[in-house]
């Protein structure tokens, strides 16, 4: 039975400060973006106001700075797990994604993402790397100012996230989902 609010019996509620209900806004509108590049978002874990994306140069040995920069976020997806009884296909691996990062780019309208995978489960469905390219699991370090991301398919990015407390705590949540088993 629900509660009335009557002169004589008030339904006490809560109040938010003006700082969390712009906290949630910006959540649910992160959320909601991030919805309309990948409908199998399920959880937004954390995000970051303002990220630039490099890419390592194995030629160079060098860092090159992308056109993406933006808002970083970090969610877990719905995912699926291949059919036994065939060898798992680069689709496969796009469904079974556990995790998801995006940077919503303010540069242009192209964004960039990653699809993260716990590493035990990336060894167990591609034991010998993505079309047997012997990358067996995903990496990710914190390195004076950017949260480094190895990636399936040998490619290396530098996450420069401008807030410190941002990139700590996105180098965490990374790190958890790429060691963690909890997705299955």
């Amino acid at each position: 039975m629900a509660a009335k609010a009557s002169k004589s019996n008030p339904v006490q509620q809560e109040q938010i400060t003006t700082e969390e209900a712009l906290k949630l806004y910006r959540s649910t509108l992160n959320f909601n973006v991030i919805n309309r590049y990948d409908p199998a978002i399920k959880q937004l874990l954390c995000h970051s106001s303002h990220c630039v994306i490099y890419k390592f140069n194995d030629d160079s040995q060098e860092w090159v700075k992308t056109d993406y920069q933006g808002t970083l976020a970090l969610y877990a997806r719905d995912f699926q797990v291949p059919q036994q009884g065939h060898q798992p296909s680069y689709q496969d691996l796009q469904n079974l994604f556990c995790y998801g990062l995006i940077l919503l780019n303010r540069s242009n309208p192209n964004c960039f993402s990653i699809g993260l995978l716990p590493n035990k489960i990336s060894k167990h469905f591609f034991p010998t790397g993505i079309n047997n390219s012997g990358y067996t699991e995903m990496d990710v370090e914190l390195n004076d100012n950017l949260v480094i991301v190895k990636n399936l398919v040998g490619e290396i990015y530098g996450l420069w996230i401008f807030n410190e407390e941002d990139r700590s705590k996105m180098f965490k949540s990374l790190q958890y989902c790429l060691t963690s088993d909890s997705a299955f």
